[in-house]
């Protein structure tokens, strides 16, 4: 079903593309179909990449080179798609209010294709220059977003770091997550939480990436829950493989760490969907934690704060939007899931939803930056 969604939606998004961009245009007809290559190739990539990454003996360096030259396409052509409706939208608003005031300028007129070959040049500078600043901002190393949260059930401070949405693949550089531990580490944190989607590929080409994530070190350990991608990547294995790397993996479970905290995970929406055996359970969550106790509740999907007020859970910490990574997705990242990004106070539980420290699809951010969450709990 999702991929036939995908594949509808990529049939539709070229065809606009290419009709918008050259279809009117007098360019020659081998430019055009050139053109008309590119863009289909580009809408195509999420499904011509799993389907690459997923054929038996192709070189996973080369599945990678072409995944990163195909992903940022994507996200060239989805930008340029954006500036392509507003242009044309503001065009034809300009000219239809020329026509109505009597005013004959040809210039005007969308049909002048000497003024849509100047527009089209425009659109597509803005579309690159746009794209390479997404580009940056979705590489570059995740801002430290600092909060604190008060609450008289806290007897000593505490703090914790969050972790979100990293999407570590062959792709990912290791010398970006080795600093990317680096800058966690030195927060000095009392525990660091991982809230799901924090690999996205296969076990076996992620050695590498693995041995560096074993480097994240908090007084108290490492807790995590596990998101969508995990799952698509082979549930049992990412579960042995966490368990392996000594973090606290939580499923519908909890640990107190201190006296007065106590944390709980629950298996991402899709996992319980799909593996009866994983339904969420929030009243087993809570077994072994007391009414006094500070409780934090880790799961990948913010809607559950809709489902947990009356658990008498504090804290809500959540991942998966990733803030909407490339504006104006934005709008329909908030749709889905309820909340966008940031801090919320929803029936008294505080949600904190990370934008995540990674990129899905093309390495690109716009408007909404990667993070890491310094959460200090202190007394009240």
């Amino acid at each position: 079903m999702f991929f036939l969604a995908f594949f509808i939606l990529a049939v539709a998004c070229s065809v606009i593309t290419i009709k918008t961009l050259v279809g009117y245009t007098d360019i020659s007809l081998i430019g055009k179909i050139a053109v008309s290559v590119v863009i289909i190739t580009g809408w195509f990539m999420p499904m011509l990449a799993e389907t690459l990454r997923h054929t038996a003996g192709i070189n996973p360096k080369l599945v990678a080179v072409l995944s990163v030259v195909g992903y940022s396409l994507l996200g060239f052509l989805f930008i340029l798609f954006c500036f392509l409706m507003l242009r044309d939208i503001i065009w034809y608003a300009v000219y239809g209010v020329s026509r109505l005031m009597k005013i004959d300028n040809w210039a005007l007129n969308p049909k002048n294709v000497s003024m849509l070959n100047y527009a089209n040049l425009i659109t597509l500078g803005l579309s690159f220059l746009t794209a390479a600043w997404a580009f940056y901002q979705g590489i570059k190393l995740p801002e430290l977003n600092r909060l604190t949260i008060s609450s008289a059930l806290i007897k000593n401070d505490f703090r914790l770091v969050q972790i979100s949405d990293l999407h570590i693949d062959r792709t990912t550089p290791l010398s970006r997550l080795r600093d990317i531990v680096a800058v966690v580490n030195v927060q000095n944190a009392d525990a660091i939480v991982l809230t799901g989607d924090i690999f996205d590929d296969d076990i076996s080409v992620l050695a590498p990436h693995i041995a560096e994530l074993r480097n994240l070190s908090a007084r108290h350990g490492v807790f995590a829950v596990l998101g969508n991608h995990e799952y698509y990547n082979g549930l049992y294995t990412w579960i042995y493989q966490y368990q392996q790397l000594g973090f606290n993996l939580l499923f519908n479970n909890g640990a107190a760490v201190r006296d007065d905290i106590f944390i709980a995970g629950v298996p991402d929406m899709q996992t319980a969907s799909a593996e009866p055996q994983w339904n969420i359970n929030l009243v087993h969550t809570l077994k072994g934690s007391r009414h006094d106790q500070f409780k934090i509740l880790l799961s990948h999907y913010p809607s559950i704060v809709n489902s947990i007020t009356s658990y008498n859970f504090q804290l809500l910490l959540s991942g998966h939007t990733h803030g909407g990574q490339i504006f104006p997705f934005h709008w329909f990242v908030k749709k889905a899931n309820g909340y966008l990004s940031g801090d919320y106070k929803v029936n008294g539980v505080d949600l904190h939803l990370s934008n995540g420290a990674g990129t899905w699809g093309p390495s690109m951010r716009l408007f909404a930056p990667s993070e890491i969450a310094v959460i200090d709990l202190l007394k009240k």
